[in-house]
């Protein structure tokens, strides 16, 4: 049975690579809402940010006193870019194994969820088994009550609506419906995570304060299409009326802290 599907808090590339690769079972598939090329550029961009801002003195704490146990914003991110490019070989290994597509429109993702099953992601070989030490600290490993689903996850889903003719209560509720059902028909968990750039993540307050602003943006009820049809009739109720995107999704998902900000892995 697929477990409810999540909304996390926006990550890096990096920081979504580094998770996917160290803590996803086997068949998880991760699509990114872009072409391959946007995505690599972006994790490419990721990564030398993170490697400048390594190489920058670190500024001292306020009034000398130390900060233990705290982590400075966009530390995130550096650490996930290390992890990521010192990757041991079990972790390389492993991320041949994962199913990544790519989607560049709406439509695109739309018909790839409404034809998708498990087969096609098993058509990527399972990948080795982890060494026994590796698998004494992966929680739920030898457990089969506690193991985690595979994911279905897709990384931009709010992004790619944006700007779009489906940037809607009604565009966003459609995909929202076929993936949320492809996810429990196959039995992954649905997990939908945004993108995060390296601005937002030195803000401060990490993905969590990014998601919260997420949340709060207004959608339109009706697409474009939809609302000027409803203006042509003369039938203007509905035509400037928005609800948040928390209201919109929070029917299909439940929100919550990513992996990468100490929360639990989903």
């Amino acid at each position: 049975m697929a477990s409810q599907p999540v909304f996390m808090s926006p990550t890096l590339p990096t920081e979504l690579l580094s998770h996917v690769i160290r803590s996803c079972v086997f068949p998880t598939t991760l699509i990114i809402c872009s072409t391959r090329v946007e995505f690599l550029s972006a994790l490419a961009r990721d990564i030398r940010q993170q490697q400048q801002s390594s190489q920058e003195p670190e500024a001292p704490p306020p009034h000398g006193t130390p900060q233990d146990g705290v982590v400075p914003a966009g530390q995130h991110g550096e650490a996930a870019a290390a992890q990521l490019l010192a990757a041991p070989l079990y972790q390389v290994a492993v991320a041949r194994h994962i199913r990544i597509v790519f989607m560049p429109t709406v439509s695109h993702l739309r018909a790839f969820l409404a034809v998708f099953c498990v087969e096609d992601s098993t058509k990527v070989s399972a990948p080795p088994p982890p060494p026994p030490a590796s698998q004494r600290d992966i929680a739920g490993a030898t457990d089969p009550k506690k193991a985690s689903p595979p994911l279905l996850l897709v990384y931009g889903f709010l992004h790619m609506h944006r700007d779009t003719s489906e940037w809607s209560v009604q565009g966003l509720g459609n995909t929202a419906a076929v993936f949320v059902e492809t996810a429990r028909r196959v039995s992954f968990q649905a997990v939908v995570v945004e993108p995060k750039t390296a601005a937002a993540d030195t803000r401060g307050g990490g993905g969590v304060s990014v998601l919260e602003e997420i949340l709060a943006e207004s959608v339109p009820v009706l697409s474009g299409s939809a609302a000027r049809t409803r203006l042509d009739l003369g039938s203007s109720g509905w035509a400037g009326r928005t609800a948040d995107v928390r209201r919109v999704l929070g029917r299909w998902f439940r929100f919550r802290p990513g992996g990468w900000e100490g929360g639990d892995v989903p």
